[in-house]
């Protein structure tokens, strides 16, 4: 409150708010698109571009929650938007009312501001720039000073909405006209919880008796670090901020809350069921399984009277068997899926049900996501591990230690990472193919070369959605069996099987870790994540080193650049000005392979070194420069290179141009283009990663002219 009084006394001592050079809006203009278009970009799994995208406006409203816990700016942040942000709603009206207030001032600076002492209830005036995070709206501020406060009002109450307003009845089909309560604080009322978990660490989902749901996410720093209630648990009021993100598996609209109250809980808590324990990680022919688990009541409300263990052999139909509480301890129970004596998949899940008649079961999504295991008689595979034919992305073999034999195909000099999120990685593969590659973690691997045979020993685990053998808390054991063996074939995929594949959807997730190629690639986005040019941090430009391309399915994925040691790069910084080869729009390349890898919500391609790119065809005119007189071909550039170099040609009309690439022996080794190209100066790049070193000569021939030149490849 003495915040607040600080606030309003700065009123009387300020005159001037926001000077009025940019138009003042309300964020109702800035939100709002009619129902045609919300209809017509949903269809395309997307949505109308806000007004006013890259503007600078001012905008005004009451804010709805502190920048900071409590107001004080000592205390972490409220929301994880990735710099001080508020939710700001205007109350003129209840649609199209709320936006998502960024300060990106002081992002990562260390420094406090005005900003970052607001409090909910304080009305103000925003200069600020409309920019968007996915499809969620985002205003983010400029120059804000204490004689932007207008006022002090009540936080407006939230708009009560259904779950059916916002969904398909029995759905998370979105409704593509409930755009208008993005930001908007709402309230949804008598609801239930399940897939607990769902899209993060602390997420659930909550439906109602139409089965209509949605996603409750984890934005807000309290929810974020606070446990996710368990399937079955009944809530009588969640109330938050709508988000709207096209990369939500079998949703689109998301809840927020970010008060500790802002959930209310009903009488309805379900058993807990965790510590889901087979006796043996490797199961053999004709070895029974005993499944452990500890089942409680957590709140002490109803004691667990019942729980059962479903089991299915190859896809046949459950059966049930009686889990039996422990005579020593009560939180214990077990049950035997009998043994099996033929190849096979167990899948399985357990149920519990405690006096109020409130179920639970575990895995929460047990019907597209249950328990299993492989029945084997013969040694664990790199595939056996890696197995996960449910879309989960879980092994089989999850949280238990075995033992597997493949060859490096990346070593830490291959794969060194970003230097920040990304560290640096090996893999072993057992041959190509889908499922033949995995992670290895751990110091002890760290040593490894690539084409090493080698035999591991570690606990596998789940690391942000990568599948890998050994944990930061034992590593992982190593034992080299040869040196200097041939590598796996990269598996030839096409764009389309990764596509934007979300976590564990197939058949992206059978590549991971596998060394893959895509051939006939057209790199689309230079930078998949903003405009071309390098990184310009939070609320600029943004480029992480990645880049979209497709081939010839005309599916879009991307290729991870910054990862790799090569010098491909698409100028994600500044430093990287006339340094190695930059790749922009329209470029193509004949193959890229790489070892595929999930970070950050998607599926990518990481190319090791130089040569996992072959046949780099950069097409560019010098704007600069006059049409050129004559036909003529410099001296490629460098001379000698490795792997890549660069040859320009002039030529004065719009003529067919053919370069190809011969040894000594006259024989044709590379065709590097065979295309149309207009009058002017062009720049075509030519990656010599798949030949040897020595001397070659290359000829450019347009229309009757030919030229032939020497260039010398040193590797």
């Amino acid at each position: 409150m003495r915040l607040k009084i600080f606030f309003l006394s700065l009123i009387f001592v300020f005159s001037n708010l926001i000077a009025q050079d940019y138009p003042e809006v309300s964020i109702r203009d800035i939100q709002f698109a009619p129902v045609d278009s919300l209809l017509l970009y949903g269809g395309r799994n997307s949505e109308p571009k806000p007004n006013f995208l890259g503007d600078t406006v001012i905008v005004t409203g009451v804010v709805m929650n502190s920048p900071h816990q409590d107001a004080d700016p000592t205390k972490p942040r409220s929301l994880h938007s990735g710099a001080p942000a508020f939710y700001l709603q205007d109350t003129a009206y209840a649609a199209w009312s709320g936006i998502l207030v960024r300060d990106i001032k002081v992002y990562g600076t260390g420094e406090q501001s005005v900003f970052a002492t607001l409090d909910s209830g304080l009305v103000v005036k925003l200069l600020g720039v409309v920019g968007e995070y996915y499809t969620t709206t985002q205003f983010n501020a400029i120059n804000f000073t204490g004689a932007d406060v207008l006022g002090i009002m009540k936080r407006p109450e939230p708009v009560t909405l259904t779950l059916d307003s916002l969904v398909q009845i029995g759905s998370a089909l979105p409704k593509y006209e409930a755009e208008k309560w993005e930001g908007v604080y709402v309230e949804i009322k008598n609801v239930t919880t399940f897939e607990r978990l769902a899209i993060g660490y602390n997420t659930f989902k909550i439906m109602d008796e139409n089965s209509s749901n949605i996603v409750v996410g984890n934005v807000a720093a309290h929810w974020r670090t606070t446990s996710a209630p368990l399937d079955g648990t009944s809530i009588e009021s969640v109330r938050g901020y709508i988000e709207t993100r096209n990369n939500i598996t079998n949703g689109w609209f998301m809840l927020n809350p970010v008060y500790p109250d802002d959930i209310e809980y009903g009488d309805i808590s379900p058993p807990n069921i965790y510590n889901v324990l087979r006796d043996n990680a490797v199961v053999n022919y004709g070895q029974t399984v005993n499944i452990t688990a500890t089942i409680v009541d957590s709140d002490n409300t109803a004691d667990v009277k019942d729980a059962k263990l479903y089991y299915s052999v190859n896809d046949g139909e459950y059966i049930s068997v009686d889990l039996t509480k422990s005579a020593t301890d009560d939180t214990t129970w077990s049950a035997s899926i009998p043994a099996v004596n033929d190849s096979a998949l167990v899948k399985y899940y357990l149920e519990a049900v405690d006096m109020d008649d409130a179920i639970n079961r575990s895995p929460s999504n047990f019907e597209t996501s249950p328990y299993f295991y492989l029945v084997l008689n013969r040694n664990l595979t790199i595939q056996d591990v890696q197995y996960s034919p449910f879309g989960s992305g879980y092994s089989a073999y999850n949280n238990y230690e075995i033992t597997v034999q493949g060859v490096v195909t990346a070593d830490t000099s291959d794969i060194q990472g970003d230097g920040a999120s990304i560290s640096p990685q090996v893999y072993i593969q057992n041959g190509p193919g889908p499922w033949s590659g995995v992670q290895i973690f751990g110091t002890q691997a760290d040593v490894l070369q690539k084409r090493d045979l080698v035999t591991v020993t570690g606990i596998v685990n789940e690391s942000f959605g990568i599948t890998r053998i050994g944990t930061l808390e034992k590593g992982v054991k190593v034992t080299k069996d040869q040196s200097g063996v041939d590598l796996p074939g990269a598996t030839v995929i096409s764009t389309a099987d990764i596509s934007a594949s979300t976590s564990g959807k197939l058949p992206a997730e059978s590549y991971e870790g596998v060394l893959v190629m895509y051939k006939n690639i057209t790199v689309l986005r230079e930078n998949a994540d903003g405009n071309p040019g390098a990184d310009q941090g939070t609320g600029g430009n943004r480029n992480f080193g990645e880049m979209v391309v497709a081939d010839a399915s005309n599916v879009q994925t991307r290729v991870e650049l910054q990862d790799g040691t090569h010098d491909y790069h698409n100028f994600w910084d500044t430093s990287l000005e006339n340094t190695g080869t930059r790749i922009t729009n329209e470029d193509k390349f004949e193959s890229i392979m790489g070892i595929m890898f999930y970070s950050f919500s998607n599926y990518k391609l990481v190319p090791r070194n130089n040569g996992d790119f072959i046949g780099h065809l950069v097409v560019g005119v010098n704007d600069n420069i006059e049409i050129p007189s004559s036909f003529t071909v410099s001296q490629n550039y460098p001379n000698p290179f490795n792997p890549t170099t660069t040859i320009v040609f002039s030529i004065p009309t719009s003529e067919n141009v053919q370069i190809r690439v011969f040894n000594l022996l006259g024989q044709v080794v590379k065709e590097i283009t065979n295309q149309r190209f207009s009058a002017g100066t062009h720049n075509v790049n030519f990656s010599a990663g798949n030949l040897s070193s020595g001397l070659y000569i290359y000829q450019v021939s347009a229309g009757k002219h030919n030229s032939v030149n020497k260039m010398m490849l040193l590797k």
